[in-house]
This record gives structure tokens, sequence and C-alpha cells, in this order.
């Protein structure tokens, strides 16, 4: 029989040859581990990187260039290589500029077994350590040619100022990063871009949009079948339509209290399940999916508000996550103002045109005001009382 035990580390029994035991167990870890992820789409992967820079002011006084750490991307079957580094800029005198950074993502390598394009997203970030929140930039996109190679390439910088927000208790200071991989060929047979194609194109288009439309932007069409199967709210909605000139328009969607862009998201979707101006339409279409029922949309714009949220941001959120009845965007609003320690320290202060949001809130929704108050930790529901000084501003 064999006997497992002596093939299993143990722990030295005694002190008496200490080292060569530690060295024995040392041993017994062979190789290095990564991960891979294997998803059906590869588009719908973020990777989510953070670098910390410990002492931070130290270290760049002493350095003329930082690196991270290389980290790698697989998925797939697919590896790419990464490193974050900070450059300054030079003043006329040409010395050294600590602040603001040049904050560069660079590919360091690939791994591959077929070659193509890919189109590459990120998005850096700061840790604000004074309310725990990360400070975003906006996304960048660039397209890459990804084959085997151990070149260094540059693939995008961000100039980020650092403030004293910025540095942690530890005199730290923590730079993110997302970054997304979208195969060209993923793209190309991908039912989602597929769609994007039929949405496209006017083949077989049997419905007109109303819609608010500006001066160069044209109705939208649609297949009916489709914002059937979407949404019978929507469906609902459709209405008989003739056209001498296109006769094989035969309904009429209304939508006509709406401006043409944020519709023309909101068909994106039906078609596609994307928003492609997230941030710029997240608040206008929340209310739209659930009034249209549509739950897939709801849950795309609570996730983009809930990583949108900031000091001067939460109290809208609230108001709109209890207008459209969002229990899940509610909760993380509230739980918000709980943790940030910006708001606690600030809701009470006055100041020019500060406290307009949360006067807002107070007069329309008082029962949502109390609750925020208490989460923040007063029950107070007078923001502007005499003697405070500062509050939030939009």
């Amino acid at each position: 029989m064999v006997k497992l035990l002596k093939i299993m580390p143990t722990k030295p029994k005694s002190p008496k040859n200490a080292k060569s035991k530690e060295k024995e167990v040392e041993d017994l870890d062979v190789g290095t581990v990564h991960e891979e992820v294997e998803v059906p789409v590869a588009s719908e992967v973020v990777f989510r990187k953070i670098w910390t820079i410990e002492k931070f002011h130290k270290t760049i006084a002493k350095r003329d260039l930082l690196d991270s750490p290389v980290f790698r991307c697989s998925v797939n079957g697919m590896s790419t290589f990464w490193n974050i580094s900070v450059r300054f800029w030079k003043g006329s005198n040409g010395k050294k500029v600590t602040n603001p950074l040049v904050v560069c993502l660079n590919l360091t390598g690939c791994e591959t077994e077929e070659t193509g394009q890919a189109r590459v997203r990120f998005q850096f970030g700061i840790w604000d350590a004074n309310i725990r929140h990360w400070e975003c930039c906006p996304i960048s996109s660039i397209v890459l040619n990804l084959q085997n190679s151990k070149e260094l390439l540059s693939v995008g910088y961000k100039s980020l100022g650092i403030m004293d927000r910025h540095i942690d208790s530890s005199k730290d200071v923590r730079i993110m990063l997302k970054l997304q991989i979208i195969q060209s060929d993923e793209e190309v047979h991908s039912l989602s871009q597929d769609m994007a194609r039929l949405m496209c194109t006017d083949e077989l288009k049997d419905s007109v949009v109303e819609c608010s439309c500006s001066q160069g932007e044209r109705p939208l069409k649609v297949h009916s079948w489709i914002v059937k199967l979407r949404s019978s709210k929507l469906g609902n909605r459709l209405l008989p339509y003739q056209n001498d000139r296109e006769k094989n328009l035969k309904y009429k969607l209304d939508l006509s209290e709406f401006p043409h862009g944020l519709v023309t998201e909101l068909i994106r979707y039906v078609y596609t399940d994307k928003v492609d101006n997230p941030d710029k339409y997240t608040h206008k279409l929340l209310p739209l999916s659930t009034r249209f029922q549509l739950p897939g949309l709801t849950a795309l714009c609570e996730r983009n508000l809930i990583e949108s949220l900031t000091p001067s941001s939460v109290p809208n959120i609230l108001l709109l996550a209890d207008q459209c009845g969002c229990d899940n965007l509610r909760k993380a609003a509230l739980h918000y103002c709980e943790t940030s320690n910006e708001i606690k320290g600030s809701v009470h202060h006055t100041g020019s045109n500060k406290t307009l949001a949360w006067r807002v809130m107070e007069m329309v929704n008082p029962d949502l005001f109390l609750e925020a108050c208490e989460s923040i930790g007063s029950s107070s529901s007078n923001l502007d009382s005499p003697g405070t000084t500062g509050s939030w501003s939009e």
C-alpha cells in the first residue's frame, strides 16, 4: 500500500534543520498559474485592473518614469499582455512636471492562434479616497492588429491631475484600468451585430417611427414584428398607416413626445440589446425602460447610473430611482450616501446654488429626502438653515 502522507508537505516538527525543511516545502510549488476566460462572446468581457503606487509623492520625486507590473488578459485562446506606465511632462525650463501625470496604456505582447484586427476599448480611473469612489475618464477606443509579438506598442494615454483627495491614508494612489477587447470576426458574426445591420437597412421594414426630429434628422423605420416581440407596450402603440409613396409601410409607432436621439437609442436597444451613448442617454432611457417594460434596458441603465454616482449626482439619481420604482438603484444610492464621508461632512453646508438638487428633492419628495438624510446620519429637513457653511451643487 502506498503511504500518501510521505508525499504530502508537512510542518517541521522541530527547529532542527528548519531551513532545509522550508526549502523542501517551497520546492513542491512547480510552475505558474494564469487565468483564462472562456465565453461565448469575448466582447462582453471587461477586464478591470488596479495599480497601486505606494508612497506616491516620494516615489515620483525619485523617479523619471513608472511602469506597472505586466498583466495578462486571456480570453478564448488569445492572450494579450499589458502594462500601465506613468510619464511626466516637462516645463519650459526643462524640469519634470509631477502634476498632472501622463498615464499610458501599453500592449507589451500578444499570443494568438488566429491573427486579425480587434477593437480595444479602455478607460482610466483614479480613486477618490475621501468619498471612496472612482473618478473615471471618458472611454477611448482604438483598432489594433493582434498577432504573435513581443514588441511594445503604446495604445493610448490620458493626463490625470492628482489632488489631495486621491492620496489615501497610506500615502498611496490607486489607478484603475477597464479594458475590453472586441475581435472583428466575432463582431461580424455575432447576433447583436447582425441585428444592428438589420436595423440599418430599410429592407422589409413596415413601420415608421414618429418622433421629434430636428433639421437634418430623418424619420426612423422599424420591423413591426421585432417591436411586438420585444415589448408588448411598444407593440400596442403601432397604429395603421398608409403612404402612397411607400406602400410597404403599414404601421406607425407613435413616439412623438420624445426627441430623435433618444428614440434612436431606444430602437437600438430593441434590436441589439445595446446602447451606443449610455452616459448621455441613461437617465432618460431608464423611465422609458420601465414604461415600455424592457427589463434588460432597466438593468443596463441601473448599472451605468450606479457607476456614475457622485456627491453631486446622487440626489437626482435617488429621485429618478424612486420615480421609476428601481429598488436596486435606490438602495445603491442610499448606501452611497451612508458611506460617503464627503456627503456626511458637507450636506448641511450652504453656498451659492450648492443645495439645488437637495432642495428639489425636499420639495418634491420629502419622504425620500428624510430617508436620504437618515442614511447620511441626520434627520434634519432643512439644508439651508442659518449658520451652515456650504453644501452640494449639481
